[in-house]
């Protein structure tokens, strides 16, 4: 997920220097814990600036007591590439580490891949029972735990909210990255949209230069809005997907609120920084001797709503009250 743009206060001084340098300035001792970050964007972001991938993670262990000299940190990146996760995790594993931290189920199923030994501690995007991440939520067993905000009534609650805010939708484009396929979200929207009687003109978007054709292909469709799924490329596409939407006239639903921050329409989604900051309390209880294995996986109980009201004047909608009525979140 792409981070969260928030400020960090007490966390920001301590941390305002990238990964590289803090592990340098450690003097790690044996009995220093050493946490493994297995990030998707660069390590060598400042983690406590507002455009951290683990910046929530971070102020949740400062939240929970811990300083720099208390843990070690190594990060290893897949440079905005799935397709380099495995490899990234293997370097952590080899290390080794302690526990792995991962914000993404791709890491979390490169993590998984590298060992079965070290506890792994992550936001998953699916269902982790059926990805075979875990054998339930409550006992996930194995050496996999964390969060999950997947609920298969999702997809249709994002179209339903679609649909109430462009009265008379017939046909709604997708955003979908084949690299990640295997997660269920492609699937339940196709059926949501069978059960709600909206035609979709899915696009799959592997790179981001493959955007502005996938518009184009959806307004040829005859697309009057447009979701976007799930995926790390696409969340870090967020402005080009706002503009592209804006050029094509094509309302944005999304699934983070980063989105509408940048300039999309809707977004319903959890809150991530609230999922981050909670993989501080995993790491806690598993340094403290906790089995992963053990901790259930839990799941988040709100759901937002985002709305920009700034781009519904630029398309020219005007959003119905009962939309705005729902709304946490409005930007004007």
């Amino acid at each position: 997920m792409k981070p969260k743009r928030r400020p960090f206060l007490k966390l920001a001084v301590a941390l305002a220097m990238s990964f590289p340098a803090i592990v340098a300035a450690q003097q790690t001792s044996a009995k220093t814990p050493r946490i493994g970050l297995l990030a998707w964007w660069p390590c060598g972001m400042p983690y406590a600036s507002e455009t951290s991938e683990f910046g929530m993670f971070m102020q949740g262990l400062h939240d929970l007591g811990y300083t720099l000299h208390e843990l070690s940190f190594e990060c290893r990146s897949a440079s905005k590439q799935d397709s380099r996760l495995a490899a990234a995790a293997r370097d952590l594993v080899q290390l080794p580490v302690d526990v792995i931290v991962t914000s993404s189920q791709p890491a979390a199923h490169a993590a998984q891949g590298a060992t079965d030994a070290i506890p792994i501690v992550t936001i998953i995007s699916g269902d982790p029972v059926a990805a075979g991440l875990a054998r339930s939520l409550a006992k996930p067993g194995g050496n996999l735990t964390g969060v999950t905000y997947y609920a298969t009534e999702l997809a249709a609650k994002r179209l339903q909210l679609l649909m109430e805010a462009i009265p008379g939708l017939a046909t709604v484009g997708v955003l979908a990255n084949p690299v990640v396929s295997y997660l269920p979200f492609e699937t339940d929207t196709k059926q949501a949209a069978r059960h709600l009687g909206v035609a979709l003109s899915l696009q799959q978007v592997s790179e981001p230069g493959e955007l502005d054709a996938a518009f184009s292909r959806m307004k040829a469709d005859g697309a009057q809005a447009a979701l976007v799924l799930p995926d790390l490329m696409l969340a870090d596409q967020s402005s080009r997907i706002a503009a592209l939407a804006i050029e094509h006239h094509l309302p944005i639903m999304a699934w983070g609120s980063w989105y509408v921050a940048d300039g999309c329409l809707m977004a319903y989604s959890a809150d991530y920084g609230v999922m981050q900051h909670r993989l501080a309390y995993y790491v806690d209880r598993i340094l403290k001797g906790t089995k992963p294995g053990e901790l259930p996986i839990e799941q988040p109980t709100k759901f937002d709503l985002s709305v920009n009201l700034k781009t519904a004047n630029a398309l020219g909608i005007e959003l119905p009250q009962s939309v705005l009525l729902m709304a946490d979140e409005v930007i004007e």
